[in-house]
This record gives structure tokens, sequence and C-alpha cells, in this order.
């Protein structure tokens, strides 16, 4: 099982808290899904769109390091659950994805 630095996990999968105002990182490790002698070659990310949304989740700036996708992520109204898709395609042309959700609230110590 890859490892899930900060993501929680309910009945519905993965998710991450995520406080309105803050712009963070958020990687994926494909390691373990990579067969030997191919890499990670595109990633692209994607969030769901909720209607009336005054802020939506933006998706910024993505990288790929190795086996491992990231993207930059800001916004998101408090209250709202997104959901967040990387879809990759790998040296050999193998295809996937994967999606975890984001909860947006203001999040205090």
């Amino acid at each position: 099982m890859a490892t899930l630095t900060g993501y929680l996990r309910d009945n519905k999968g993965i998710y991450i808290d995520k406080d309105p105002n803050a712009t963070l990182d958020y990687t994926l490790d494909w390691a373990e899904y990579t067969q030997a002698g191919d890499a990670i070659a595109s990633a692209v990310w994607t969030s769901s769109a909720i209607s009336g949304d005054a802020t939506p989740i933006v998706i910024g700036a993505a990288s790929i390091n190795n086996d491992k996708a990231t993207v930059l992520i800001s916004g998101g109204t408090a209250g709202n659950i997104y959901t967040i898709t990387c879809a990759v395609t790998s040296t050999n042309n193998l295809i996937d994805r994967r999606s975890f959700r984001i909860v947006v609230k203001s999040r205090t110590l």
C-alpha cells in the first residue's frame, strides 16, 4: 500500500481537510503502480465543479518528480467537498487515474 502522508480515510476513500485560505501542494506517489523501466510521463489534474460555488477550488501548477505527481491547490468554499483527480500516462503509454476528496473547512488549533 502506498504511503498516504496527510491523507485521512473514511468509508468513501481518502480525503484531506483543507482551509479555504490554504494554498498547498498535494502529491500522489505512483511508484507502486508503474512497472520496471516505466515512469510517469504526464499528469493531468482536475477538480469537480459545484454549481453556484462562489470560490471554487483552483488547480495550479503541476509537476512530476520520478513517480510522484504534485499539484498546487488553492481556494474552495467552506462546507464544500471537491473530488480531485490525477490522470497519468506513462512512458510506455499506460494510462491510469486516482481520485481523492478535499473537504474544505475553516481549520483552527
